[in-house]
């Protein structure tokens, strides 16, 4: 353009600036950006808007916002899809009050905010288990006359069931049916997801079964959320017949559904039926992935099949894929069942070697099979060690070396961590409250336990 003398306008540059933001190379974008004023072209609200955009996906928030300040000091007027794309930014990076004034500057400017708006910042209150402030906001909504859409609706369907309000969830889709919104595959499924973490298969089949009549064809994920659910009730053959239902819709398992129901079968004692399901999805052509290893490492593990654990172990080693901190606590937690202690240690110290993290969780299981070896002194010291690592001691901590102490009849210990667990707000589990009520001198361990739980802790 330039050799031949025709020289390029706004729009001209704009589609450049998009293009290079769709590239994801946000630095030539803004080089491009600020060539073009340099050439006395003046960006327009688009030029903004494309700029501020790119900015956001790439992850540079607050240069975003800079750049929206920008715009207005050079007398560049924002509309609302300049407005809905820093506001859609702030939320997903959990920044919802922030986004709420621009919301209040929108409305002060007289911008109307659109649905698009309105979806973002529910969808953020939402994320932060603020379902009130979600709840009004959507009242707001519909008091300034903007229609909500079938993603406002699946929005607030999806945040109430995560809380465990299964039963506003379901007003809300009965809401949205009464006004003609349609629901889609995610609403329906987000409802099925609120029945099954609640435990009420019979519900959560309903809406299956709803979402099917009405033409809404169920996808693999719909399949998984309820085999998920079953699986959690252990209801296995109900289960199980979902995955043979899978495939005469031709719908083919992903390697979540063979992950979940291995994980179902294990935790009913049915770890031979899951290295069976293990085989057949190698046989589709499935990779399985460190979940799925983690899992029958950790079935085979508790019910006794060392071998078969040994053998997975190694055919994962072949498979070159690297364990993360949930595996190598699985292997550890595998190698005290074993009586194999100083692997579990080597291991343990391998962590730190290899600048793996442990977790809270890792550590208790290291406390747990120190016990169980009768090496109390050393599961003390790792107790305390691990504060001094950084790693704050939980009630699980608490009440797996409470119980360890109890069982060696060490009362003198437990009374000491119990004092320090109640005055840390935590409270004894049922194992450790029975091996109180079973010590012959419970009465004054007790009492000081009660004293503690009086102060306003409820007992578990």
């Amino acid at each position: 353009m330039f050799k031949l003398g025709i020289h390029p306008d706004a729009i001209t540059f704009n589609a450049l600036i998009n293009g290079l933001c769709n590239e994801g190379k946000i630095k030539e974008a803004v080089e491009l950006f600020n060539e073009m004023v340099k050439r006395g072209h003046e960006p327009n609200v688009i030029s903004y808007t494309t700029v501020i955009n790119g900015l956001c996906k790439t992850g540079n928030t607050s240069m975003a916002v800079d750049v929206f300040k920008k715009m207005e000091q050079n007398g560049c007027k924002p509309n609302v899809v300049t407005y809905n794309t820093i506001i859609d930014n702030l939320c997903k990076n959990r920044l919802v009050n922030d986004a709420m004034e621009f919301l209040s500057e929108m409305l002060d400017r007289g911008i109307p905010p659109n649905v698009v708006t309105y979806n973002s910042i529910v969808h953020g209150f939402c994320n932060l288990g603020q379902l009130n402030e979600a709840t009004r906001l959507f009242k707001e909504m519909v008091g300034r006359d903007v229609m909500p859409d079938t993603v406002t609706f699946t929005i607030l369907v999806d945040g109430l069931c995560k809380e465990g309000m299964v039963s506003e969830a379901r007003c809300v889709f009965e809401t949205m049916t009464e006004k003609g919104v349609e629901p889609n595959i995610y609403t329906y499924n987000a409802l099925m997801d609120g029945y099954c973490l609640q435990h009420q298969m019979n519900e959560a089949k309903k809406v299956f079964e709803i979402m099917v009549r009405k033409g809404c064809v169920p996808v693999v994920h719909s399949y998984n959320i309820l085999i998920n659910g079953y699986c959690q009730s252990r209801m296995m053959d109900e289960a199980k017949s979902l995955l043979a239902e899978m495939s005469e819709k031709e719908l083919t398992p992903d390697t979540v559904t063979y992950s979940t129901l291995m994980q179902g079968l294990c935790q009913v004692g049915r770890p031979q039926e899951a290295l069976n399901l293990f085989k057949e999805m190698c046989s589709t052509g499935l990779l399985p992935n460190l979940v799925t290893y983690s899992i029958l490492l950790d079935g085979f593990w508790k019910h006794g099949h060392l071998d078969e654990a040994l053998k997975l172990l190694k055919s994962m080693q072949e498979k070159k894929l690297e364990p993360d901190i949930v595996f190598y606590t699985i292997l550890i937690e595998g190698m005290f069942i074993a009586g194999k202690l100083e692997v579990a240690k080597e291991l343990f110290s391998k962590l730190f070697v290899d600048g793996i993290r442990p977790t809270v969780h890792t550590y208790s299981v290291m406390i747990k099979g120190l016990l169980k070896e009768g090496l109390s002194d050393e599961a003390y010291r790792l107790f305390r060690k691990m504060e001094d690592d950084g790693f704050m001691p939980d009630s699980c901590s608490y009440n797996v070396i409470i119980q360890g102490f109890l069982q060696i009849r060490d009362s003198s210990t437990a009374v000491r961590l119990i004092d320090e667990m109640v005055g840390k707000g935590f409270s004894a589990d049922s194992t450790t409250f029975q091996m109180l009520l079973d010590l012959e001198s419970h009465d004054e361990i007790i009492s000081r336990f009660m004293r503690g739980s009086s102060r306003g802790r409820k007992m578990k």
